[in-house]
């Protein structure tokens, strides 16, 4: 299994689809740090999400704050959510409980619930290296890479500046 995070996510307006890329976060040699994992997702799941990587609570508990609220009040805890597997375009999810016993329990879920509930939770969120090698890809720019290249591009502008270029040409000049 691969340490992920959530290194984006793009709410879409109907009947945009919105998108949650998870980046890798730990060093492996058999898999490259700059890789990332687009999924689909629904707007709504979308929504829930970004309210849970930004810790809004809501007056009223949402799915993802019953599911937790749930498990805790059973005596469990959620300990990691796993992106295990993904057939064609469709990827599925795995939520691995404790049980007030010390034993272990699995449930399935859409990854978009899965990721959700392990923000609600803060627990780590893995993906299977086989779902990293059938559906990741490279990312295109790393963080902050577009910046540097906006500057060596402003860098290269100010190098062929000449102060003639200021000067006014037309009709009105001094």
């Amino acid at each position: 299994m691969v340490l992920v995070n959530v290194e984006s996510l793009v709410i879409g307006i109907l009947p945009m689809p919105s998108v949650i890329t998870l980046r890798v976060i730990e060093e492996r040699e058999d898999v490259p740090e700059d890789l990332v994992l687009p999924i689909w997702i629904g707007t709504m799941e979308a929504t829930a999400i970004a309210a849970a990587l930004e810790g809004h609570a809501s007056d009223r508990p949402i799915t993802h704050m019953l599911a937790n609220d749930l498990v805790k009040s059973l005596g469990g805890s959620i300990s990691r959510v796993v992106i295990d597997r993904v057939e064609e375009t469709t990827f599925y999810a795995t939520i691995y409980l404790r049980c007030p016993n010390g034993m272990f329990t699995r449930v399935d879920a859409r990854p978009s619930d899965a990721i959700a509930l392990a923000a609600r939770a803060n627990v780590p969120l893995f993906v299977e290296e086989e779902v990293m090698k059938a559906a990741a890809c490279p990312r295109a720019l790393t963080p902050g890479q577009d910046e540097q290249i906006e500057l060596e591009e402003f860098d290269k502008f100010i190098e062929h500046i000449e102060p003639e270029d200021f000067v006014a040409h037309g009709p009105n000049k001094e």
